[in-house]
């Protein structure tokens, strides 16, 4: 039977795109990056690059979307007194440039403020941006009418560095915790949980992915800020929802530290759902049984098993009311 740090490592994998959809993605991002840049469809795109999710390695599967900033040039579009043009002027001609190509047709459509393509596997979020020299790009404000500043190689790098610090295992978190993010209807910006999880790790260390998610979830509500949220209800909600999952999450730790560990992977199951793997409650009563009878055994992979392994002490209640 799977361990509970089994099972939230099966979750990882669960959720975690595979190198088939990897080579998938990098097929299409080719493809839409070809016809961005055609010279003869008078968008002046000067150059692309992937970001988001894709971009820092955080995007999960079921796969949605896969952001791609379109660099345009700044000289083609600018008015002769130097302005840029609307928003929402770029953002139309895109979308009737992509919905004219066959790859593309009735697919594509504004999502603010990009140009959103729905395939039949993967979502494409084309962002137009121009570079500016002091660095980061200016893309659509949320009204469509103006311009805003963005740096999103910053939060890449920030992200990275991070990771590394946390011998590369902080992506594998955020991943969990997007995953939970889109079974509760999507209450916190992707990108926020990403800022949150910079924050909290480079003063937290963890052990083992239990203590890193219950860390995240422990101390995400001094970490979200309000104005990064559609409203401030949403935020309210969003703090509300993590408070719940956090007071789980450590009565889950109560009871594995009490080695009632069954209890303990309920827990997480009924917080993660279907992608979290499913106790097998006859095999629980079979471990919990043999462990009172003191022929349950451990291996060295952390299985446990009544044939294989170093034997458990014999003891009473491992798992709770199983019986």
């Amino acid at each position: 039977m799977a361990t509970l740090l089994q099972s939230i490592d099966q979750l990882i994998d669960n959720i975690s795109v595979t190198d088939r959809q990897e080579e998938n993605i990098k097929n299409s991002v080719s493809n839409l990056d070809s016809n961005l840049k055609n010279s003869d469809n008078n968008l002046y795109v000067e150059r692309t690059f992937t970001n988001g999710s894709y971009e820092r390695d955080t995007i999960i599967r079921p796969l949605n979307d896969v952001d791609i900033f379109a660099v345009l040039k700044r000289d083609d579009w600018k008015d002769e007194y130097d302005n840029l043009p609307n928003p929402q002027n770029v953002l139309t001609r895109i979308k009737n440039y992509l919905n004219s190509l066959n790859d593309y047709k009735d697919k594509v459509f504004q999502s603010r403020p990009c140009v959103t393509i729905e395939l039949s596997d993967k979502d494409f979020d084309v962002l137009p941006s121009f570079a500016q020299l002091g660095g980061g790009y200016l893309i659509p404000n949320s009204d469509l009418k103006s311009w805003t500043y963005s740096y999103p190689e910053q939060l890449t790098t920030d992200l990275n560095n991070t990771h590394k610090s946390c011998n590369y295992k902080l992506k594998q978190i955020i991943k969990a915790v997007k995953y939970w993010n889109r079974e509760n209807s999507k209450i916190i910006p992707s990108y926020h949980i990403e800022e949150a999880a910079i924050n909290i790790f480079k003063i937290n260390s963890f052990k083992n992915f239990e203590e890193a998610i219950r860390l995240w979830f422990n101390n995400a509500e001094y970490n979200l800020i309000s104005q990064k949220f559609k409203s401030n209800d949403d935020y309210t909600a969003s703090v509300n929802k993590i408070k719940k999952v956090k007071d789980k999450l450590n009565n889950a730790k109560k009871l594995y530290d009490e080695n009632n560990e069954i209890e303990a992977i309920k827990i997480w199951k009924e917080i993660f759902g279907k992608e979290f793997p499913t106790v097998d409650m006859d095999e629980a009563k079979n471990f919990s049984k043999s462990l009172s009878e003191g022929s349950l055994k451990v291996s060295s992979a952390g299985i446990l098993s009544t044939t294989i392994g170093k034997s458990v002490s014999a003891s009473k209640g491992f798992y709770g009311d199983i019986s």
